[in-house]
């Protein structure tokens, strides 16, 4: 999901309620880790790449150093 999605399309994704959906993207936006871009009536949502990719790397880096699976849960298994 690292994709442009609106919230339909979240709620269908992660099988949720809109509602919570929208409730939840507010703080993210707040934070400026999402941002959103209007098509029409539609509210598009996207990952702020330069806010997050930092902390993914440090996430990804504390769990190869200091997790016992030396990171593997953090890999997609699919």
């Amino acid at each position: 999901m690292n994709q442009p999605m609106s919230v339909t399309e979240l709620a269908t994704a992660l099988g949720q309620e809109q509602s919570m959906i929208s409730h939840n993207l507010k703080p993210l936006l707040k934070c400026n880790l999402i941002a959103i871009q209007k098509q029409g009536k539609k509210h598009i949502y996207t990952i702020n790449q330069q806010t997050l990719q930092p902390i993914f790397e440090a996430i990804q880096t504390h769990a190869e150093k200091f997790c016992p699976t030396g990171g593997k849960c953090l890999r997609d298994e699919n």
